[in-house]
C-alpha cells in the first residue's frame, strides 16, 4: 500500500477519533446537565420542605392566641381541598408531595410563602453540596408560564441557564416553584474534569501519534527516494570502469595498438586505474555497510604519506576530459604514520575526485602535508565551485548531495566513507569553503 493511501487513512481514522471524542464529551456533557437537573428538582423540595416546616412552626406557636372560630377567614365554594388516596398509589414521594401542598395551602392563609426565605434556604443547600452557581427561585403560573414573582432577576440565554421541574404549590395548577440555576457551568466542568483530562490526553497522544506517523511516512519515501537514486548512481559509478576498462581490453586486441608500446601501456595503465577505481568504490560501500554494522576493523601498518598521495597524484592528473594540476607540498620526503592504507587512499581519492568533479575546465589541487608533535595535518584544496553556506555542515552526512546546479556523478557517500574513516583513525575532518572560489578539506590524523 502506497503512503499516499496510508496517509488518507490516517488522517481518516484521527478525524473519526476526535469526532467520537467530541460525541462522548458532549453526551456525558448532556448526563452531567440532566443529573444536575434532577439535583436542583430535590434541592428546591428540600428547600420547600424546609420553609413549609418553618412556616407550620410558626403557625403552631400563634395557634394558641388565635381563636380558629373567630378567625377571619372567607373560603369559597371550592375552597375545599379533595384529593383521592386511590390516585397516589402507593407512591410515598407523592403522598408526600400531595401532603405538602395541603400544608401550604392550609398554612399559606396564615403565613403566606416567602420567596426570598426559600431562597436563602437554597443558598445554604447548595453550599452544603459544593454546588457553585447564581440561582434564582421564581413563582410561576403553570398553565400560562408567567413569572409571578422571582428571587433575583436575570437575563441570558436559555442555553446558560439550567431550570428544575415545577414544583406545584396547589392543585389547580396556578402556582408553582422552579429552582433556576444561572450559568452553572463551571459546576458541569467541575464534574466533568476527569472525563475531559481523559479526553484530552487520548487526543493528544492521537495527535502526537498521528504526527510521529506522517513524519514516519515521510521520511520512509524520502529513504526510498535515496535508496532509488543511490542504486541509480552505483550502479553508473560502477559501470563506468567496467566500460572503460572494455574499452581499453577491446583497444588492445587491436595489433597496431598493441604492436606500440606507448599505445599499450597507455591502455593498460587505464585499464589499472579503472580496476583500482572499481575496487576502490567496492571497499567503501563494503566498508560503510561494516561500519554500520560495528566490524570495520582497521589494517594499521606504517604508511608513507608522501608516496600515498604521489601515487594518486599520478593516477588522476591523466584525464582526458580536463586539464588537472595537482601541486603537493611536504615538509620532508618521508611522512610515516599508523594506518590503513588502503582504506587511506580511498579516502584522500574521494577528496581528490570531489575536487576535480565540482571544479570547472581547469582544476588546480593544492595538497600539503605539516608534522606536528603527535599529529599530522593534511590540506585538500582546490578551486572549485565551493559549497554554500547553509550546507557545509551537512556535508559529511551520508546520502547527501550539495544541490549546486551542478551534475555530476556520485551516490552521495563519499564524504561521509571520508569522515568516518578518519575518524576510525582517531582524527578529525573539517572543511571550509567560498562559493565561486572553492574548498579546503582539513585532516588532523594522529601519527601512531
Amino acid at each position: 500500500m502506497s503512503t499516499k493511501y496510508i496517509s488518507y487513512i490516517a488522517i481518516v481514522s484521527i478525524v473519526f477519533i476526535l469526532l467520537t471524542q467530541s460525541y462522548l464529551v458532549y453526551d456525558y456533557f448532556q448526563t452531567v446537565r440532566f443529573a444536575l437537573i434532577r439535583e436542583s428538582d430535590a434541592i428546591l423540595k428540600d428547600a420547600f420542605r424546609a420553609d413549609l416546616n418553618v412556616r407550620n412552626s410558626e403557625f403552631v406557636n400563634s395557634y394558641d392566641q388565635l381563636k380558629i372560630e373567630q378567625a377571619d377567614l372567607q373560603t369559597a365554594d371550592n375552597d375545599s381541598v379533595k384529593f383521592n388516596m386511590r390516585d397516589a398509589g402507593t407512591d410515598q414521594e407523592s403522598i408526600l408531595n400531595k401532603f405538602d401542598i395541603v400544608m401550604h395551602v392550609f398554612i399559606s392563609e396564615v403565613i403566606p410563602l416567602n420567596i426570598n426565605s426559600i431562597d436563602s434556604i437554597t443558598d445554604g443547600i447548595l453550599s452544603k453540596r459544593n454546588i457553585n452557581s447564581d440561582f434564582s427561585i421564581q413563582l410561576i403560573n403553570p398553565k400560562t408560564h408567567e413569572v409571578l414573582a422571582s428571587s433575583k432577576d436575570y437575563t441570558g440565554s436559555s442555553f446558560l441557564v439550567i431550570p428544575s421541574q415545577l414544583y406545584p404549590l396547589d392543585f389547580e395548577e396556578k402556582e408553582a416553584l422552579q429552582l433556576i440555576l444561572i450559568n452553572p457551568f463551571s459546576e458541569i466542568m467541575k464534574r466533568m474534569a476527569l472525563m475531559l483530562l481523559g479526553s484530552i490526553i487520548f487526543s493528544v497522544i492521537s495527535l502526537l501519534a498521528f504526527r510521529f506517523l506522517i513524519l514516519t511516512l515521510a521520511k520512509q519515501k524520502k529513504l526510498v527516494k535515496f535508496k532509488n537514486e543511490f542504486l541509480s548512481n552505483i550502479a553508473h559509478e560502477l559501470k563506468r570502469p567496467v566500460s572503460s576498462l572494455i574499452v581499453n581490453l577491446d583497444c588492445l586486441k587491436e595489433p597496431e595498438v598493441f604492436g606500440n608500446e606507448g599505445m599499450r601501456d597507455m591502455m593498460l595503465n587505464n585499464s589499472v586505474n579503472s580496476l583500482t577505481e572499481l575496487n576502490g568504490t567496492i571497499s567503501m560501500i563494503v566498508g560503510l555497510a561494516k561500519v554500520e554494522e560495528g566490524l570495520l576493523v582497521l589494517n594499521k601498518l606504517p604508511v608513507n604519506l608522501v608516496k600515498l598521495i604521489d601515487d594518486l597524484k599520478s593516477r588522476f592528473i591523466s584525464s582526458l576530459t580536463k586539464k588537472i594540476t595537482v601541486n603537493t607540498h611536504y615538509e620532508t620526503e618521508e611522512i610515516i604514520i599508523t594506518g590503513d592504507g588502503l582504506m587511506l587512499t580511498q579516502c584522500f581519492a574521494n577528496l581528490i575526485d570531489n575536487s576535480i568533479k565540482y571544479s570547472k575546465q581547469q582544476v588546480n589541487i593544492d595538497i600539503s602535508v605539516l608534522i606536528h608533535a603527535n599529529t599530522v595535518e593534511l590540506n585538500f584544496k582546490d578551486n572549485g565551485i565551493g559549497i554554500p553556506a547553509d550546507k557545509v555542515n551537512s556535508v559529511f552526512e551520508k546520502y547527501s548531495r550539495v544541490d549546486n546546479n551542478v551534475k555530476v556523478n556520485g551516490f552521495g557517500i563519499g564524504l561521509n566513507y571520508v569522515k568516518t574513516i578518519i575518524e576510525k583513525h582517531g582524527g578529525s575532518i573539517g572543511v571550509t569553503s567560498e562559493l565561486g572560489v572553492g574548498s579546503n578539506f582539513k585532516i588532523i590524523l594522529p601519527k601512531k
